[in-house]
């Protein structure tokens, strides 16, 4: 009778109840119904791609595991329902966005090697976790670990709709939100004395959900503006992406020198920008100085090694910033 029942077992397979997909890898869980005492699993081409001591039955009590090719044999105090556990590095995924007219798309990114795998509950996971490669012999693997120490928001986690997932690279949008994106004009690092400056456009925004980071996509009035990396945002703060050189915005600076002596100079500085866009946009300038310096810009946050100024222009406005900066000869 038991041997009847462990044929039929091996005639069985087990499909997948559970997938969480990380970065590099994921941790599958598939429902099986065990005979007592002893099970075969028929793992095939999957065996290869499942790290050393991530198999696991759960449910039941292990005594001795044989790997005889690409089956593995369990033998095992007790029987009926169980869950098969492992780590599969055939299936990864990643977060990325799109940013069009306003609205904010975040998509699954699945790539599955191997053969299709049932997902009644399908879960992204993205942040880096641990996965050692060559654990030590009889200690099971660690696959999950606290984020690095420069992800200060952890991982983030995301439900996906129940799927089957299919052999190759599968795109899934899974949410989606109006975030009525502010545009933005920067300049940032030394001061230069440069006529023409050019400047980096970018977009702030309010994260409607918790946003993973990854890369973002940007369109707007049906032009491709880029792709730019998105940093990690909790729900509710506000995030910054910036997508390159701007072709048509840029900053007009004249410099006159006003006195000097044998330790320093002063000079006039003008800074003008004319907003070329149909809507508003936001300047943000970050400069750093030789030191010692002193700057008299009024409306600017002065820093140790410069300042930070942040200014509206409606649109077609144009803005001159006249001061005076010293500056060690």
């Amino acid at each position: 009778m038991r041997k009847a029942l462990a044929l039929l077992a091996l005639a069985l397979p087990a499909l997948a109840q559970e997938v969480t997909v990380y970065p590099g890898f994921a941790e599958v869980k598939e429902a099986v119904v065990l005979p007592p005492s002893a099970w075969v699993y028929l793992a095939g081409e999957k065996l290869a791609r499942i790290p050393p001591g991530s198999l696991r039955l759960l449910g039941v009590e292990e005594e001795e595991r044989v790997y005889q090719g690409t089956a593995v044999l369990f033998r095992y105090r007790g029987e009926g329902k169980a869950t098969l556990r492992y780590l599969y590095t055939g299936l990864s995924g990643e977060v990325f966005y799109t940013l069009e007219e306003g609205r904010l798309t975040a998509w699954a990114r699945l790539r599955l090697e191997g053969e299709a795998l049932e997902a009644q509950r399908l879960t992204l996971v993205s942040g880096a976790v641990s996965l050692e490669a060559q654990p030590a012999p009889g200690v099971a693997l660690r696959a999950l670990a606290e984020a690095p120490q420069g992800s200060p928001f952890g991982l983030f986690r995301y439900e996906l709709p129940p799927r089957r997932l299919l052999p190759g690279t599968t795109e899934l949008p899974f949410q989606k939100a109006e975030v009525r994106p502010e545009r933005l004009l920067r300049l940032a690092g030394p001061f230069r004395t440069d006529r023409f400056l050019p400047l980096e456009r970018g977009y702030r925004f309010q994260a409607p959900f918790p946003l993973a980071p990854g890369p973002l996509e940007a369109v707007e009035g049906g032009l491709f503006l880029g792709q730019a990396s998105l940093p990690p945002t909790p729900r509710g703060e506000v995030a910054e992406v910036w997508l390159g050189q701007d072709l048509e915005a840029r900053l007009l600076r004249s410099v006159r020198l006003l006195s000097q002596t044998d330790k320093e100079a002063t000079y006039q500085v003008e800074t003008r920008l004319e907003n070329p866009y149909p809507y508003p946009v936001t300047l943000l300038l970050s400069e750093t100085f030789p030191q010692p310096f002193r700057l008299d810009l009024p409306g600017a946050t002065l820093l140790p090694q410069g300042y930070r100024l942040e200014l509206g222009l409606k649109a077609k406005e144009a803005r001159t910033l006249t001061y005076r900066l010293t500056l060690p000869r």
